[in-house]
């Protein structure tokens, strides 16, 4: 006989050896889940394939023979040679090799606007500081649930849940483009991690009030009093074009963003929100200049940059003694004191944008407001009269 299947594991359950064929436990009727192929050539002597010619691993008795065989058949019509079966693990399929062919991908997907640039910059980051320095030199076909476990189990403890959410997510994503090109044959599981749920810091208008007193520059204090007022993300209003302003009958349409600092016709959301401009806001934007760029809110003549957003944001909120960024002394302000107000759920998911109303459902445990309604109403309970025939509540 030419060649052979083996496998160098034994049986997990009694430490025995597998034997047969196929190759399984005779105690225990386990099978292993790695084999390899031994023939003996007499100008090589002994060799072992892990892997067939697409450098696939043997996992599965029925591939390790279906390479055994296709090996005799050459041997027959000799045409065999050893040298292209040795397993040579491909350059591209090494994980750190793929990771970064796989990231130019995606920056050229972003480069055309299919993908966000900020969202893109994380994934990047993500990559070279926690997966690849981990799984490096691995082949990616080779990595299995164990190494996954292996990988979580060593992260720094000093991760937030989040963050080993994005991290996780990111490897699925991975896995599962490389089995759409068919790069790898089978997804391994990825374990899940449950979030808690999200701790939406706000503050008031009185305290948006003390952090516009503290903004120096009129066209920041403007654009800090639309993002107040109006609920839409900073990209979106870095991206506002006068012509998408009707002054004249007080409407503003949210349709562009800004990806990092770059201009993108389109919203996060991909929506087009015609909203009313706050009576506010309104007169606010009377008070700006023009400029050539046709951005609303333009500094030297060119929309404000992200890295100014939060920097003026961050010390202006600092001076004035409040602990809250941007988005939350804006958008998330907005949503929480509207719906402690009263102002339904849809209502507010529509005008912020939300297409998904979970993204809304944030919001609904800060009604601390309107659930102060349990203390307004007054009642007084009458004292049972003697020989009465029950308790008489008025409200």
């Amino acid at each position: 006989m030419k060649g052979q299947v083996r496998t160098l594991e034994k049986c997990p359950v009694c430490d025995g050896k597998f034997q047969g064929e196929p190759l399984h436990c005779p105690k225990c009727f386990t099978e292993p889940k790695r084999f390899f192929v031994d023939i003996y050539w007499p100008s090589q002597g002994r060799i072992k394939l892990y892997s067939d010619q697409d450098s696939y691993p043997l996992d599965s008795y029925e591939r390790a023979f279906r390479l055994l065989n296709s090996i005799r058949h050459e041997i027959d019509q000799g045409k065999f040679d050893p040298r292209e079966y040795v397993k040579v693990e491909l350059k591209s399929l090494q994980f750190d090799n793929y990771v970064e062919a796989w990231l130019e991908k995606r920056d050229r997907e972003a480069n055309k606007g299919r993908l966000s640039r900020e969202y893109q910059r994380s994934v990047r980051s993500y990559c070279r500081n926690y997966l690849i320095p981990f799984f490096r030199k691995r082949s990616i076909r080779d990595l299995r649930e164990g190494h996954i476990e292996d990988f979580v189990d060593q992260l720094p403890e000093k991760l937030s849940t989040k963050t080993i959410f994005n991290i996780l997510g990111i490897l699925r994503k991975l896995f599962y483009d490389a089995h759409r090109r068919r790069d790898i044959l089978r997804i391994p599981y990825i374990p899940k991690v449950e979030l808690d749920a999200p701790r939406t810091k706000w503050i008031t208008e009185e305290e948006q009030q003390l952090v516009l007193a503290e903004i120096r520059n009129p066209i920041m204090k403007v654009f800090y009093l639309f993002l107040m007022r109006q609920g839409c993300r900073p990209g979106e209003a870095r991206a506002l074009r006068w012509e998408e302003v009707d002054l004249a009958n007080g409407v503003v349409v949210i349709q562009a963003a800004m990806d990092q600092d770059v201009y993108r016709p389109r919203t996060k959301e991909r929506d087009v929100r015609p909203l009313p401009l706050h009576p506010e806001v309104h007169a606010a934007l009377k008070t700006l200049p023009r400029c050539l760029s046709g951005f609303v809110f333009s500094i030297n003549g060119e929309p404000i940059k992200k890295y100014r957003v939060w920097r003026t944001w961050n010390r202006a909120a600092t001076r004035a003694g409040l602990d809250v960024n941007c988005y939350q002394g804006t958008r998330h302000s907005l949503a929480s004191q509207a719906i402690n107000s009263g102002c339904p759920k849809e209502v507010i998911g529509k005008f912020l944008g939300h297409k998904d109303p979970r993204s809304t459902e944030r919001y609904a445990h800060l009604l601390t407001e309107t659930l102060k309604g349990v203390w307004d109403r007054q009642k007084t309970v009458r004292r049972l009269s003697v020989g009465g025939s029950g308790v008489k509540t008025t409200y």
